[in-house]
Order: structure tokens, then C-alpha cells, then sequence
């Protein structure tokens, strides 16, 4: 009887084995592909994110800096370059690569002694990154000497991975491409701000909004 029970008794075969090893692999191989699923889905979602965020930063700043956007007459000031609004329009490999040069009250600071504010020169420009094709939105900013204290130029990145910025700009009848205050004498009533953003993958992202002008409204 013991030598019969143990006879009955028998291992798994190759070919039972090979089965075995091969639905693990399969199971395996399934699990990986969708762990790896869910990682690049969570990765895209943290990045349109990082993306929404840094479009909604820059274009806050710029539309608070052209809200306060100011002109003044040449007889009003030391010189006509003391105020600016220079917006040109030009375009590179298919994208619009507008540049933005225009004095504003923005940065205004109230001492104890008087409430004069400070007077910046900004500018919006895209500097190319060579390794990639995408480019960096700059703020600049130069205080003038109507400022109470001068601190020089000032810059620094607002969006990366920028491939497109365009302006327009509402005269108060058409919106038009470019703004020059030599030729205008005034202000916009209002700005339109585009920024095309790049994805890793190569997805464009664009943002849009304006904003008004309320001297440019007044004028």
C-alpha cells in the first residue's frame, strides 16, 4: 500500500511548466503595460497642469502690468522716450514671435513723503532656447528717471517652452497687429494676448485673453 501511494504521485511535466511560465508572462506583461498606462496618464495630467499654471501666472502678470500702462505728452515729461507704447509684429517658422516695449505705473510705490509712483519701461520678447525648438517668454523691466529710485534692468523668465506670442491691439474701431505711439500719439483701448505653449509630446497649447487699457479707454 505505501509503495502504490507513493507511485500515484507524480511532478508537474515540461510542457506543464512551459504553460505555466508563459500565462505568467502574459500576466505580467498585461500588469506592466498598464501600470506604464496609468504613469503616463498621471505624468500628462501633472504636466497640462504645470502648463495651465505657468500660462495663467504669465498672462496675469502681463495683463496687470498693461492695465497700468501709462502715456504721457512729451511737454509733461524730461523727453518723448520717457513714455512708450511700441508693439511690432513679426513672425518666425510659422509662429508669431511679437515683441512688446511700453511704460507703465505697475510697480508704483508710496513713500511717506509723497505718493510718486515708479515709472518702468516693460518688454515682452521670445529668446530662443538653441537646444530645442521652443523659445523663453522674458519680462524686462528698466525703471526711468522720472522713477523716485532707479534700480536698472531687471529681468527674467515667465513661461517656458513657449513656441508662439502674438498681440493685438483695439484702436477703439479695428483690432490691428501692430501699435506704435509715435504714429498713434495714444494708447490702445484694449490688448489681446496670445501664448502657444509646447508639450513634450509636441502638443500645442494656446492661451488667449485681453485686457483693457484705461488710459487707452479715456483717450
Amino acid at each position: 500500500m505505501k509503495t502504490a501511494f507513493w507511485s500515484d504521485r507524480r511532478g508537474f511535466t515540461l510542457l506543464e511548466l512551459l504553460v505555466a511560465l508563459g500565462i505568467a508572462a502574459v500576466v505580467i506583461t498585461l500588469l506592466y503595460e498598464t501600470f506604464n498606462a496609468v504613469l503616463r496618464s498621471t505624468q500628462l495630467v501633472d504636466e497640462e497642469s504645470e502648463i495651465d499654471q505657468m500660462a495663467r501666472i504669465s498672462m496675469e502678470r502681463m495683463t496687470n502690468e498693461l492695465r497700468s500702462a501709462y502715456y504721457g505728452l512729451p511737454s509733461q515729461t524730461a523727453g518723448s522716450s520717457t513714455f512708450m507704447f511700441v508693439g511690432q509684429d513679426s513672425i518666425a517658422t510659422d509662429y508669431p514671435t511679437d515683441t512688446l516695449r511700453f511704460s507703465t505705473l505697475s510697480h508704483a510705490r508710496v513713500n511717506s513723503a509723497n505718493a510718486d509712483p515708479t515709472v518702468s519701461i516693460v518688454e515682452y520678447a521670445l529668446v530662443p532656447v538653441p537646444e530645442t525648438d521652443t523659445s523663453v517668454l522674458m519680462h524686462r523691466e528698466e525703471t526711468t528717471p522720472l522713477s523716485p529710485s532707479a534700480s536698472g534692468l531687471e529681468e527674467y523668465e515667465l513661461a517656458e517652452s513657449v513656441v508662439g506670442l502674438s498681440f493685438r491691439y483695439f484702436d477703439g474701431k479695428d483690432w490691428v497687429e501692430q501699435w506704435n505711439d509715435a504714429d498713434k500719439k495714444r494708447l490702445p483701448k484694449a490688448v489681446e494676448i496670445q501664448l502657444i505653449i509646447k508639450d513634450r509630446s509636441g502638443q500645442e497649447r494656446r492661451f488667449i485673453t485681453q485686457t483693457d487699457i484705461p488710459i487707452g479707454q479715456a483717450s
